[in-house]
């Protein structure tokens, strides 16, 4: 043990000193590198060997740089940070396009932090696995010729299969396709995200697109201003592989809406208008602008629909919620598309309004300020010096509101009472 590790130390020190070395030099070695990488198996070499060949295309300054970044790489995993076991090629690349250390680092980072959860959730399943395995003992017959009744044996019921329920969503967003109203996706906000953020927008269009299929009356759903080389494009196939089936219940466009639609019916969806969205209008064509904008706060989608020359309109948030102060009032794409199709079936802007985050609002502050002052008595007193301090009219925190914790509906299939 005390031999494995004077080893690794040693290895550990020789790669960094290397690294070091080259970087003060301007020629670097292929062969050097090999010498001081782990041992790989066939299988891993033949894939390092094929990303940079996919990547470089013979570029020899391009794969100088790989490689150091691979030997980068190296240098973590022996040191004990955190860094995946395995890149694919699309990893690799964009690894490359990365600029600072510290940006390299984060990434790694999320990659291993994605390979750890798969692993877990992997030893998990087994796990379960195995549980139900033996905790489950076989039922015994009374006589050889007896029949046994149950999930695992003989049944009275058709089993309903996963395959079967996906074909009947599927064939309910194809009908809806062909006489439901339609709703656009603005996909043209990708040069104002980071890649982060382009990922994150992917993975709330695959939740819209089961939302949509899920509900009673689902929307038409169309794509418009998709460039089909883009990395929204490629994150959202990569979600669902069947997207480029003929028979995919979804419409995508490299157009833009003005080019499909009339203008007069458009209605552009933004938080940063001032017309209120007062009735659902069920001959009007909703867009909404599909982008994450954590760390662009401008108003992108109010300039858009003004240059289109399109109508406004946001939603009547503060008219029916108490919002939290510091919360920001925009909405994913994956909590619009729920609100406005149960606004489309039941026209209840309080029911179709469940759908918002609870931790934007004051209901979750006061909830979370009242557990706090429970759970210590000191922090009472810091509370009411805070209230007397903003020059609010409370006696005593035992005056806030006692709220309680509601049971929302969170499944669309639920019946309305």
């Amino acid at each position: 043990m005390y031999f494995a590790s004077f080893l690794k130390k040693t290895f550990t020190h020789s790669v960094a000193k290397f690294y070091c070395a080259k970087r003060m030099t301007p020629s670097f070695n292929p062969l050097m590198f090999n010498s001081y990488r782990r041992f790989y198996s066939a299988g891993e070499e033949d894939e390092l060997e094929t990303s940079i060949n996919t990547i470089c295309k013979g570029n020899a300054e391009l794969e100088k740089k790989l490689r150091i970044l691979m030997l980068e790489v190296e240098v973590m995993r022996q040191d004990g940070r955190c860094a995946p076991d395995s890149m694919n090629t699309t990893q690799w690349k964009h690894l490359l396009d990365l600029s600072s250390r510290n940006q390299r680092t984060n990434y790694l980072t999320f990659l291993w932090k994605n390979e750890k959860s798969r692993e877990n959730q992997k030893i998990k399943k087994e796990t379960r696995r195995k549980q139900f395995a033996d905790g489950i003992p076989d039922q015994e017959k009374e006589y050889p010729d007896d029949l046994l009744y149950g999930i695992r044996y003989q049944s009275l019921f058709l089993r309903i299969r996963d395959q079967s329920i996906n074909n009947f969503d599927n064939y309910r967003a194809l009908l809806a396709m062909m006489h439901s109203q339609s709703l656009v996706i603005d996909c043209s906000y990708e040069e104002h995200m980071v890649w982060r953020e382009t990922l994150n927008a992917a993975k709330q269009m695959t939740l819209v697109f089961g939302d949509n299929r899920l509900h009673k009356e689902p929307f038409n759903i169309h794509l418009c201003n998709v460039n089909n080389d883009s990395e929204f494009l490629k994150q959202l196939k990569k979600n669902i592989p069947c997207m480029e089936e003929p028979w995919f219940p979804m419409n995508i466009h490299t157009e833009s809406y003005l080019d499909i639609f009339p203008r007069e019916k458009l209605v552009y969806l933004t938080p940063h208008c001032r017309n209120e969205l007062t009735r659902f209008d069920p001959d009007a064509i909703y867009i909404i602008g599909c982008m994450v904008d954590k760390t662009n706060n401008e108003p992108i989608s109010l300039a858009k629909a003004k240059k289109d020359n399109i109508t406004m309109a946001k939603l009547p948030l503060d008219r029916y919620l108490e919002w939290a102060p510091g919360s920001k009032k925009n909405l994913n794409i994956n909590h619009m598309i729920p609100i406005l199709l149960d606004l489309k079936l039941t026209g209840d802007w309080e029911y179709a309004l469940r759908h918002i985050p609870k931790r934007k609002l004051m209901e979750t502050k006061i909830l979370a300020m009242q557990k706090r002052i429970k759970n210590n008595p000191q922090l009472k007193n810091d509370v009411l010096k805070n209230f007397r301090k903003n020059n609010f009219k409370l006696s005593s925190v035992n005056s806030l509101p006692n709220l309680k914790k509601t049971n929302i509906r969170r499944s669309l299939y639920d019946d309305l009472e």
